[in-house]
């Protein structure tokens, strides 16, 4: 047994370990990859709900990076779009986050920028990235959450192990994120995007 089969068994319980945090909302199920967990038999408006690891980095050591992806059914139009949330200032007491992607998003973007709920969240969870994209051939939105949360790093050089853990709070500020996003994408109408 090498040691990197050592490092992937131990990512693998903590992304166990992060996804029974989310127990009350959610039933958890092994997905085909060993760095997936799927979500399943939760009252979300996201479809196919996956907590992952992604490895990020093979040389000296391994990290993994915690990530939620899910899907929403929604025809946007013909024309693939792209979004993402960017963060501007440093200070935790003045920094501000908004959704930015070309002109073509423009009506979706304010939608996004302008929602009470979903744009306070972002900042109180200082999110590592938060992107929408959207498949047109598939009439769907990927959505893909990288949280504050549940990675797993082990270095040999430096020696370095580290691994967190959602707060009760930050599950739920998840799961509220999660919802609000996927409604807001639900409820997207056309022919308001195309102004």
């Amino acid at each position: 047994m090498d040691l990197y089969s050592v490092i992937d068994r131990r990512a693998q319980q903590m992304l166990r370990d992060t996804v029974s945090r989310f127990g009350e909302y959610m039933e958890p199920e092994a997905a085909d990859s060993a760095r997936a967990v799927l979500g399943v038999d939760h009252r979300l408006a996201a479809d196919g709900l996956v907590l992952e690891h992604r490895l990020s980095s093979k040389l000296i050591g391994r990290i993994y990076t915690c990530r939620w992806r899910w899907k929403v059914a929604v025809d946007l139009g013909s024309a693939p779009l792209s979004m993402r949330l960017s963060y501007c200032g440093w200070k935790p007491s003045t920094r501000t986050a908004k959704f930015v992607g070309p002109s073509d998003c423009g009506a979706l973007l304010e939608q996004l920028n302008s929602n009470a709920v979903v744009l306070p969240l972002c900042v109180a969870m200082e999110l590592g990235g938060l992107s929408i994209q959207y498949h047109p051939a598939e009439k769907r939105c990927e959505v893909v959450l990288t949280p504050n949360y549940g990675d797993f790093v082990w270095m040999l050089l430096p020696p370095v192990k580290y691994a967190r853990q959602p707060t009760p709070a930050e599950v739920d500020s998840t799961v509220m994120l999660i919802q609000h996003l996927s409604l807001m994408l639900h409820a997207s109408n056309p022919l308001a995007l195309a102004s």
